[in-house]
């Protein structure tokens, strides 16, 4: 059967992993099941419900020896990262499946894919038996292939090369017969479905009656279908390679076969033209099915590069020891993605096309190129080099040179009057710059330079004083009154020094008024000078709150109060309060207070606890605050004592005045009582007595004075008798 959809299977008794996978996660790489979709349900219906559950889609990240298979499988396939338990030991009648979807194209045109199965087998029939399968659909999951795409492993099938064991669970002492196969490679052959998207379904199931179980362990991986070819100009003999899974290879030249039977293959290149064409039947096993495929490759002109390359230095002393030798590659191919290895004859190596070498030691050396072709192909080229003895001394340097942390760079390094370049190790070639910063007992190598020669190298030990980064809080608040500065800032540490930028040279001065904005800070060491490396970022935050109270308002006090600067502070609002608006001292709660003077207040804020800078103007007032009444008038037209006088009633403009007889009638109201001339003479004005607009009779009568004192905002209640005689 040509060119069909095939499966292979092929027992893998050597360890061999798969390359680069070109489709997404087949391999779990991800550690998730990203691009799978999973099933579960029971042995006749592995695909009931669609999720993934725990105990029987588990993917392996650490390989152990599957002890079921009397340790002898390991849980993961030898060279590959991840695997896949699908099913577990329990019985129960259990089926689980997993499914991957692929966009089928020529780089993932086949799917190779890894399984081990561990099985009971009770002797059921095979229908019912514990078992593994594969199936490759299309996307509606109807099978595209039903001779090779459909693959099934029941337990007891002969020709699978199961293994048996005995397990005894080692909590209940149970003995358990199982049947397992070692790990095998299954090929799947999708280019005749390139361009359209595909389903390979993995499924495992226990035994139908549930008393026995069924699971394997899955890797997979794509690749591409295609042939390889080895032919090098320097051999005479060429390679022929198939892609790799398939059970028998068949190569013939001609309808001839060719070679040996195996997926490799060599011929003498002196026996075929170029351009000569090969065939290559791959054959796949899948149980009864035979599938077949077939791919052809010509033979191409002998691939051929012939390597050349210079060795050359700037330094009059051609060639001498510490001095990098410039090798030039100067071949010239066509072939691409060529890779170059040189071999410096001294032990060390190099993978760059035009490498630059140093020579600790002069003498002899045969430096050696390798080029290799995208097809395996090498040539090589061998050619001497002499490297004399280097005419510069070692440089004279102290070794017990030591350096702060924060200014030590190879500039800093005391070399006298000597021309030194530095290095990072004894055969570095690339020149470390003057900036570069020390490194505390890292070794760096000096070298002296003259006319374009480097002589020999000297170690030099870096010795560098760290110094620790003070701490502190990163956010800092302060009250913007206070005039804090930089001595405020609160950090921890010896001799701190503060710095406006990160990297600022210039030192503020401990009396620097702070503002809003970040500050760094350094500690120093008090006998070396030295300052830490770091410094801590502090970010000063400036709090003025408003000043909530009027810009002014006046402030009245009762005659009888405590005429001090307490009586002037609002209950609900902590104030400080001052004799002027600049006044640097707040009065104390017990200076006294003068009617009429003018007094300045700011507020606390209760939350930051900051005074605020703006104050108010409070204009202290003190009066009368209680009322004397006159209870009693005179009628007999003489205007002595012919009112009701209350005095101090003029202070509470905020007032009225009721007046009721004997019987409860009211007489007599008004409102702004002792306002404008507003008195009561003893004639009603208020009730329905037929003396209304009338003098009073004598006799008593009760009044009630209701007034708000503007100290207090709150209404205030008089009451009491009068007395009117009236004589007219």
């Amino acid at each position: 059967m040509l060119n069909k959809l095939f499966l292979i299977v092929l027992i893998l008794s050597f360890n061999l992993g798969f390359s680069q996978s070109e489709c997404y996660n087949s391999d779990f790489s991800t550690g998730t099941f990203s691009g799978w979709e999973g099933y579960h349900g029971t042995a006749d219906n592995p695909n009931a419900i669609k999720e993934f559950k725990d105990n029987q889609h588990k993917i392996i990240t650490t390989s152990t020896l599957e002890p079921r298979t009397c340790f002898q499988v390991p849980t993961i396939p030898p060279g590959e990262s991840f695997s896949v338990k699908l099913g577990n030991e329990i019985n129960g009648s259990e089926g689980e499946t997993l499914v991957y979807s692929m966009n089928v194209t020529p780089e993932n045109s086949i799917f190779l894919y890894k399984y081990a199965i561990i099985v009971q087998d009770p002797g059921h029939k095979p229908s019912d038996q514990p078992g593994f399968s594969v199936r490759i659909t299309d996307i509606n999951g109807v099978t595209i292939d039903p001779l090779c795409g459909d693959y099934q492993v029941y337990a007891g099938q002969r020709d699978q090369n199961f293994s048996f064991c005995t397990y005894i669970d080692p909590e209940t002492g149970a003995r358990q017969n199982v049947n397992w196969t070692p790990w095998k490679t299954v090929g799947v052959n999708l280019s005749p479905y390139i361009g359209k998207i595909i389903k390979i379904e993995f499924t495992t199931k226990d035994c139908l009656p549930g008393e026995h179980f069924g699971y394997a362990y899955i890797s997979a991986k794509c690749a591409k279908l295609k042939a390889d070819l080895k032919v090098c100009a320097s051999e005479a003999a060429f390679n022929l390679t198939a892609p790799y899974g398939f059970n028998k290879y068949l190569w013939t030249y001609e309808g001839q076969p060719v070679g040996l039977g195996e997926q490799t293959i060599s011929l003498p290149l002196a026996d075929y033209p170029e351009g000569a064409i090969f065939e290559c039947t791959m054959t796949a096993f899948s149980n009864t099915n035979l599938c077949e495929s077939k791919i052809q490759i010509a033979l191409t002109k002998p691939t051929k590069v012939t390597p050349v390359f210079n060795a050359k230095t700037s330094c009059n002393s051609s060639q001498a020891s510490f001095n990098p030798v410039i090798f030039e590659n100067l071949t010239s191919t066509t072939e691409p993605n060529v890779k170059w290895n040189w071999d410096f004859g001294d032990g060390t190596t190099s993978i760059d096309k035009d490498p630059t070498h140093i020579f600790v030691n002069s003498g002899n050396y045969n430096v050696k190129l390798t080029a290799t072709t995208e097809n395996g192909c090498t040539f090589n080229l061998i050619t001497p080099i002499s490297i004399n003895n280097n005419p510069l001394a070692e440089p004279v340097l102290l070794q017990n040179q030591k350096f702060c942390s924060q200014n030590s760079t190879i500039a800093a390094i005391n070399v006298g009057n000597q021309n030194l370049k530095w290095f990072s190790s004894l055969t570095s070639t690339v020149e470390l710059p003057i900036t570069t910063t020390l490194v505390d007992k890292t070794t760096y190598y000096a070298s002296l330079s003259e006319n374009g020669c480097l002589g020999k190298r000297l170690a030099f030990v870096a010795s560098i004083t760290n110094i620790p980064t003070p701490t502190g809080s990163a956010t800092q608040y302060f009250c913007t009154i206070d005039k804090p500065t930089i001595a405020d800032i609160d950090a921890k540490g010896t001799g701190i020094k503060w710095y406006k930028t990160i990297n600022d040279v210039n030192v503020l001065s401990t009396a620097t008024v702070l503002t809003n904005g970040l500050y760094y800070g350094a500690q120093t060491d008090l006998q070396s000078g030295c300052e830490s490396k770091d410094r801590l970022k502090v970010n000063v935050i400036l709090q003025d709150p408003p000043n909530t109270l009027p810009v002014s308002f006046k402030k009245e006090l009762c005659l009888n109060d405590e005429l001090v600067i307490r009586a002037l502070k609002d209950e609900k609002t902590e104030m400080v309060i001052y004799e002027s608006e600049n006044a640097i001292n707040p009065l104390s709660d017990n200076s006294p207070v003068s009617s009429g003077t003018t007094y300045y207040a700011s507020i606390i804020d209760p939350e930051t606890n900051c005074e605020s800078i703006k104050r108010s103007a409070i204009l202290a007032s003190v009066i009368p605050c209680e009322l004397v009444v006159y209870n009693s008038i005179t009628i007999d037209g003489n205007d002595l004592n012919d009112h009701f006088v209350i005095k101090n009633i003029e202070f509470f403009p905020e007032n009225t005045v009721e007046i009721y007889n004997r019987f409860g009638q009211l007489v007599y109201k008004t409102a702004k009582y002792g306002i404008n001339e507003n008195y009561f003479y003893g004639e009603a004005n208020a009730g329905e007595v037929f003396q209304k607009s009338k003098k009073l009779p004598t006799g008593s009568y009760f009044y009630i004075i209701n007034f708000k004192k503007t100290v207090s905002s709150e209404n205030n209640l008089q009451k009491g008798f009068l007395y009117i005689s009236n004589n007219e």
